[in-house]
């Protein structure tokens, strides 16, 4: 099937492209969410969504081509998705095709993509486009109805008696000096972080940026560990239509290995729960061996997840 490629209409296809997203992505995804992303766009970002439509105008594929102003120039995400009930068309190469033109055209040298890993025949589909398996990160779930803290009983206090106190953004202050220490905090943990291939992270206007007005942020949930005047440990939760997903936990390399990080990942539970939350998520890199560790002490379950996949462009 031939199909006409254009770029998104955010007022007209919006709509249908979170239809359409919604049906591969493991959280609901709403026109809203894409035109917040759209307007939290940061200084050198360069993003393009593309539909591909019938005859009749109907939408059966999407595609997004995107590169950050803060990684490494060249380097860009290339993402596409057809409809379930159009593939085997034809069509996903026609996409992947003009959104690569597309790519190129703006300076590309590698690109990254991703795909579920339960999805075999999309993972081919890439693997004959030259892109390899660069990390294997999946979601998992925690229940919350019948979270038994018992067995963390004293975790938090064993902290504290250490002189660690436990807080939040919002207890802070949210001012532009608690936001600064908070995105140090950041940027020293990323760098540990298995995921970030890139060794790259925003820098503090950026990083401000990504977070200020983002619908799922909220200071009440950036709990910091702190000793003194210092931020040394942090777990962020953020709120996703109703879903409270745990970003990220990351500790100071001094402070690692005295149960900060097992504290703040019961303090997640805790702010979850304040929230009426049902359950809460995060997100498991597979060499992350510590934090795997914790999230499995904690009782949370592993759902399918994505194989984040690089092609370095000849």
């Amino acid at each position: 099937m031939i199909v006409s490629i254009r770029v998104a209409d955010p007022a007209a296809d919006y709509p249908l492209v979170a239809e359409l997203l919604t049906l591969v992505d493991p959280q609901p995804i709403t026109a809203a969410m894409l035109h917040e992303w759209d307007r939290r766009q940061a200084e050198g970002q360069i993003r393009r969504r593309a539909v591909a439509t019938t005859g009749d105008g109907a939408i059966v594929a999407y595609s997004i081509v995107l590169h950050e102003g803060w990684k490494p120039t060249g380097r860009f995400l290339l993402w596409l998705m057809v409809d379930p009930a159009a593939r085997h068309q034809g069509i996903g190469l026609q996409v992947y095709d003009e959104a690569l033109q597309f790519a190129k055209q703006q300076g590309a040298q590698v690109l990254e993509s991703e795909v579920r890993d339960n999805e075999p025949t999309a993972l081919q589909f890439a693997h004959q486009r030259g892109f390899e398996i660069e990390r294997h990160v999946y979601r998992s779930v925690l229940p919350l109805a019948h979270f038994d803290d018992g067995p963390f009983a004293g975790a938090i206090e064993k902290v504290e008696a250490q002189g660690i106190r436990f807080t939040t953004l919002l207890a802070e202050g949210d001012t532009e000096t608690a936001r600064r220490k908070l995105h140090t905090l950041n940027y020293q943990t990323s760098a540990d972080d298995p995921a970030n291939t890139s060794g790259k992270f925003p820098d503090f206007d950026e990083f401000n940026q990504i977070i200020s007005g983002g619908a799922w942020f909220n200071p009440a949930g950036q709990i910091l560990a702190v000793d003194g005047n210092k931020y040394v440990g942090l777990a962020a939760v953020g709120t996703f239509e109703h879903t409270m997903h745990n970003m990220m936990t990351g500790v100071d390399r001094e402070y690692r290995g005295r149960g900060i990080a097992q504290a703040l990942k019961l303090l997640t539970v805790y702010y979850a729960q304040a929230m009426g939350a049902d359950a809460i998520t995060t997100d498991n890199d597979s060499q992350n061996a510590p934090m795997l560790a914790i999230n499995h002490r904690m009782g949370y379950i592993p759902q399918p997840g994505v194989y984040r996949l690089i092609c370095r462009l000849s």
